[in-house]
């Protein structure tokens, strides 16, 4: 019979293998794209908490398959995770992976054909990248990028399916390229911190494709993109709220790009690749705020 100590040393690590903080993410940019189109038409919060729970189930089905087809690697290099430290065993994650998959894709039912067809292909996608396209190198950077933008499509689909305007869902593409592109950026750096390990993998990664100053040119490159896009939602009639925090984002941005530069002559660019994707991260949260905060006022002034 298992102790108490045990279930809830089990739970922990099922929690670790979900990575909680990054589902939490994808939770908050699926509520930016229902509030794209909540800010215009009435729509009702049940398709908001479908989508949430699509959302939560499958981005967490996902880092658990991740986790599954890289025990070998995080045996190597992270042998603290659930897998490789014999908290859950590969089986298990498996079976909840699977068991989250499933689960995650029934709420699409309810949404509608567009929806769920929608939900069915982005959960295969999440699953693929797992299990091959990451190894793809700049190929797997725009598939996890753009599965990272499709939350903000799906809260919008989700929304304007149910009232019957398909065409809606146009609403959430402007959020959605701004977090595809900075999504985008922050996974180039990550290759440059990794290339060493990648190079272990032979994972055909920018870095070890093209270089580390290429990628490093091409990551900031990325990253002024944002920047230059990041007034565009202003013209669209977004408000003070996301010009504060886009501000915000982008000041960060820049200083980001100012150490990403120092990538390009230093012996030791990995160690700089770690520190801007901190400041990325942190960005990528201002930037969810933005939209987050702006379209939350216009919903509740609606």
């Amino acid at each position: 019979m298992l102790s108490l100590s045990k279930v809830a040393t089990k739970i922990k690590a099922y929690i670790e293998l979900v990575r909680i903080h990054n589902v939490v993410a994808s939770l908050l940019t699926t509520i930016v794209g229902w509030l794209s189109v909540k800010a215009y038409v009435n729509v009702s919060v049940d398709t908001l908490l479908y989508a949430v729970a699509i959302v939560g189930l499958i981005s967490s089905a996902g880092y658990v398959i991740n986790d599954y087809f890289d025990v070998e690697v995080d045996m190597l290099n992270k042998p603290y995770r659930p897998i490789p430290s014999g908290r859950v065993s590969p089986r298990e994650a498996l079976v909840l992976s699977t068991l989250l998959f499933v689960i995650g894709v029934l709420p699409s039912i309810g949404l509608g054909p567009y929806t769920m067809f929608f939900v069915l292909i982005n959960a295969f996608v999440v699953f693929l990248y797992s299990y091959k396209v990451k190894e793809m190198g700049f190929v797997g950077n725009v598939v996890v990028s753009l599965e990272g933008a499709f939350t903000i499509v799906l809260g919008a689909l989700a929304a304007a399916e149910k009232i019957g305007d398909i065409n809606l869902t146009n609403l959430s593409m402007l959020p959605a390229l701004y977090a595809f592109t900075l999504l985008l950026g922050r996974e180039v750096v990550k290759t440059i911190e990794d290339y060493k390990a990648d190079e272990a993998r032979k994972v055909k990664s920018l870095p070890r494709v093209l270089g580390v100053k290429k990628a490093s040119l091409i990551s900031i490159a990325l990253q002024l993109l944002v920047v230059a896009i990041s007034p565009l939602p202003l013209l669209l009639g977004y408000g003070v709220v996301y010009l504060t925090f886009a501000l915000a984002t982008d000041a960060l941005i820049i200083y980001s790009v100012i150490n990403s530069l120092n990538m390009l002559r230093s012996s030791e660019p990995e160690v700089i690749a770690g520190k801007v994707r901190s400041y990325l991260k942190v960005s990528i949260f201002l930037g969810i705020l933005a939209f987050l905060g702006d379209s939350l006022l216009k919903a509740l002034l609606f």
